[in-house]
């Protein structure tokens, strides 16, 4: 009987929705952010698919030591601004305001050496908060080490 109700709501739910994504607060600019943090490959797969964007609000993909991250808009609903950061905090680089995939094939946004976050923020979060390449993020919230492969 359980295992019958465990299986419907996998059904019409789907096995990730039964599984709360941690989450991480960190300071961008002067405004605390909340971020679904999508550390392990499923979550990274899924990341923001078919979903919307809350103020304040994100994902942060944290990738195995010596990734270069690349990150594709298929299957969005809304627009993004991707920061890419090292290890120590840094924005490496930020991709502005990148629009859904309509069709396939899908561009790739793709960091240019091994890093090990990115951010996921609401299309123009950037721009508002001034935030830029070389400018330092605090990730002490963060595990000190990257995920496994």
């Amino acid at each position: 009987m359980i295992l019958s109700r465990l299986l419907l709501v996998l059904v019409f739910c789907g096995p990730l929705s039964l599984l709360a994504q941690p989450q991480q607060q960190l300071m961008l600019g002067n405004q605390l952010f909340s971020f679904d943090v999508a550390a392990d490959p499923d979550s990274r797969r899924e990341g923001l698919m078919g979903r919307e964007l809350a103020a304040h609000t994100g994902m942060l993909f944290d990738f195995p030591a010596g990734t270069r991250p690349a990150i594709w808009m298929h299957n969005m609903q809304i627009s993004l601004d991707l920061l890419f950061v090292s290890t120590d905090g840094r924005i490496q680089h930020v991709f502005a305001a990148v629009p859904p995939c309509q069709q396939t094939p899908c561009s790739i946004y793709q960091a240019t050496q091994p890093l090990r976050y990115v951010l996921e923020l609401p299309a123009g979060t950037a721009q508002a908060l001034d935030l830029k390449v070389g400018d330092q993020l605090d990730m002490t919230g963060l595990p000190k080490s990257p995920p496994k492969l």
